[in-house]
């Protein structure tokens, strides 16, 4: 059973579709106050998929019942005016002009209107073929099953099989003009994902399937279309987009970011013009580090009629026509000046495009110190944006109530619970309103400060250090460094206490250690070295500061963290314990492989993406093999333990397998846990309680001179599984 309320109350629309009484299949109303339901179409069979347009005059919905005595039925569909007495047909099959052959109206994917009510849009898929379940089952029984891996394959088998009930249930998307009373078929095989702009004057499509092998290897590549929903002609936009494309609202204009700039194309003209080439400032993101075209820094919509776009740069906001002329800072370069961010805040989740004329509210954040607030400005005008409230938090995208000027947000800190405030729309009454905050009182927390120090190539670099409340600067204390990539931007995040896959902060704070999170920056190449030119100068740091015990220095990441620090440990002896869990190990194996989550071949990450290397295992074979740890195992001398489980879907398991076997080989101190069934990182809470006890025990073995457990004395044997 469906049902829905329209928006003014009016009607209570719902199906009826039952095995026990088919007498009473159908779609019916009920006018709230009356005794009795309308009957709008009734017949035995499933009834599903209501959909009301925007305006609320007109229902659509699918129904077999036409078919349903078939051995395979098929849905048609029906559409009902809002005060007829009965629905009618709208599309089927066997009798709509121009419906291909073969296929049918699909119950799969959803039913929406355009704006405007006149268009209705819908999938369309084909009709299996008769099932003779003894039949089948013999054919299967008398054929070899076996996987092809085919040189040629646009995607491996392993993707292919995660795409396989995706592919058999494809729906096509199409369209029914009700004015004209004419359905259009989008999409086909060329161009599979075609969507028409809300307007319905436009449809707009890309298709990666001409390039799918280079996802392996290169990232994606895409064909750009734009398709007339009144014919279904398609006009090539743009061959070979490195990323992808989007539409405009009204959708007058396709655009895209390519070789660090915006380009908009006029369906009207069929032209295409860069937009930012002539303004000086850049539009890619500044701290991109990997060997991959740069992705931008965003937009923050249109303008009404599709006038003109808002563009993100790194600090300011930039307003520019289609045509590229008339760029202009919205911001006045008031962002760039005083190294704030500023972003787009939208209020309405129903916006489809910024109203010029109306005061704006930007979510503004401080590149330098990371502190938060809002900021208040118009697109048109001269005037700097209006400060409404900074101050060294986070503050949360706020919502506004439907029927008032009233926000409602979150607002944290690493020691500022993120509990629930309201505030009027120039924040000059916030308050908060909850205060769950207060469970923390009675512990020893914790203060984050962010702290500027250089990577051994003079790179200018950013951390974050956590001091427990009760900190002594007389005193020595065990670090705790955390690694992944960049991490300087979570300075104003509040972290529960709660058991997980990687150490939690505040638990580690109040139980007397000092946390130590050092941003990494990379080059092309070398991402082992990148990470031990920018994590070792931080700890020097700290430790000529005189509160770090430099005998009792930890280290723990998961993944590409886990990674870093396996590489790591084998180039210096500065840390007492590590903990590097799901770690690459060898890259010469791994690239090769699969990610099993996805299917995806490992070939992309290591040559354009994380791993940084910057080519294939054939160009550069040495930078495969001087950053893999397997090849430096014998230079290890710190204490490792790390987790690597059995359906890591991300890893495969088997580079723990390989790693915790060449220690093994070498007598190194090493403990590897395998939690059965479990992908990258944990999920079921008892396997994360077990690994946070265990891991605090590893540490604070190394770290405070702790007993050593017994697991790590002895083991755990086989036979001894299952035993406390």
């Amino acid at each position: 059973m469906e049902y829905q309320f329209t928006k003014d109350g009016e009607y209570f629309i719902y199906t009826v579709s039952s095995e026990e009484n088919p007498e009473t299949d159908g779609v019916y109303i009920i006018i709230p106050g009356k005794e009795n339901s309308t009957p709008l179409l009734t017949g035995e069979g499933n009834y599903k998929k209501l959909a009301m347009d925007k305006e609320e005059t007109r229902l659509a919905f699918l129904t077999d019942r036409d078919d349903y005595e078939a051995d395979e039925p098929t849905f048609n569909l029906y559409g009902w005016n809002v005060g007829d007495d009965k629905a009618s047909l709208w599309v089927s099959h066997t009798s709509t002009p121009n419906f291909p052959e073969g296929m049918a109206v699909s119950d799969k994917s959803d039913i929406s209107f355009t704006e405007d009510g006149w268009i209705v849009m819908f999938g369309i898929k084909e009709i299996p073929e008769p099932q003779d379940e003894d039949e089948e089952k013999e054919k299967k029984e008398d054929k070899a099953q076996f996987d092809l891996w085919h040189w040629d394959d646009p995607l491996p088998q392993p993707q292919q099989k995660n795409m396989a009930e995706e592919v058999r249930n494809n729906t096509w998307e199409s369209v029914y003009h009700l004015k004209s009373n004419k359905f259009v078929k989008l999409a086909d095989e060329e161009i599979p994902d075609v969507r028409i702009s809300d307007n319905g004057k436009i449809a707009f499509g890309q298709t990666f399937w001409p390039y799918a092998k280079r996802i392996a290897y290169f990232g994606s590549f895409y064909d750009v279309y734009i398709v007339d929903p009144h014919t279904g002609d398609k006009t090539l936009v743009k061959k070979e987009l490195y990323s992808s494309a989007r539409l405009s609202p009204g959708g007058k204009y396709v655009y895209w970011f390519e070789e660090k700039d915006w380009h908009i194309y006029d369906i009207a003209s069929g032209k295409v013009k860069n937009v930012t080439q002539d303004i000086e400032v850049p539009f890619d993101m500044q701290d991109w580090d990997r060997p991959s075209p740069p992705y931008s820094y965003g937009i923050a919509g249109w303008t009404e009629g599709d006038s003109s776009v808002l563009v993100y740069d790194q600090y300011d906001i930039w307003q520019i026509e289609p045509d590229g002329t008339d760029a202009r800072m919205i911001t006045e370069g008031f962002g760039r000046e005083n190294n704030l961010s500023f972003r787009y805040v939208r209020l309405d989740p129903e916006e489809k495009t910024i109203d010029t004329q109306e005061t704006l509210l930007f979510r503004v954040t401080n590149e330098e110190t990371m502190a938060s607030g809002f900021y208040s400005d118009r697109v048109q005008g001269k005037k700097a944006p209006l400060k409404l409230v900074m101050d060294d938090k986070n503050f949360g995208y706020p919502r506004k109530a439907e029927n008032s000027n009233t926000l409602i947000l979150n607002r944290m800190a690493f020691d500022e619970y993120p509990d629930i405030w309201i505030s009027d729309m120039n924040f000059s009454n916030i308050q908060k309103v909850t205060d769950l905050g207060r469970q923390m009182e009675p512990y020893i927390w914790g203060k984050a400060e962010l702290r500027d120090f250089k990577s051994a190539d003079g790179m200018p670099l950013k951390g974050i250090l956590i001091k427990p409340d009760n900190f002594d600067p007389d005193k020595k204390y065990p670090l705790m460094v955390y690694i992944y990539e960049t991490l300087y931007n979570g300075l104003h995040y509040y972290r529960s206490p709660s058991p997980g896959t990687s150490i939690n902060m505040p638990y580690y704070v109040s139980n007397g250690y000092i946390i130590w999170m050092p941003d990494i920056e990379y080059h092309t190449g070398y991402p082992g070295q990148d990470a031990l030119k920018c994590v070792l100068p931080g700890i020097q740091m700290l430790i000529r500061e005189g509160t770090i015990d430099p005998e009792a220095i930890g280290i723990q990441g998961h993944s590409w963290g886990g990674y870093q620090i396996s590489y790591m440990i084998t180039q210096t002896n500065i840390f007492a314990a590590a903990e590097g869990g799901a770690p690459v190990s060898n890259m010469i194996s791994a690239y090769n492989g699969i990610r099993w989550g996805s299917g995806m071949v490992r070939q992309f990450q290591y040559e354009r993406t994380q791993s940084r290397i910057g080519g294939s295992i054939w160009e550069y074979p040495f930078r495969y093999i001087e950053n893999s740890p397997i090849f430096w195992v014998d230079k290890i001398q710190t204490p490792i333990m790390f987790m690597h489980n059995d359906e890591d879907g991300a890893v495969p398991w088997y580079q723990g397998i390989e790693f915790i076997m060449a220690l093994r080989r070498l007598e190194k101190e090493a403990y590897m846990f395998n939690y059965n069934g479990e992908p990258h990182g944990l999920r079921k809470r008892v396997n994360q309680k077990d690994w946070t006890i265990r891991m605090q025990q590893f540490f604070d073995h190394y770290l405070k001179d702790a007993p050593m457990p017994d697991w790590m004395k002895n083991g755990i044997k086989a036979w001894e599984k299952g035993k406390d």
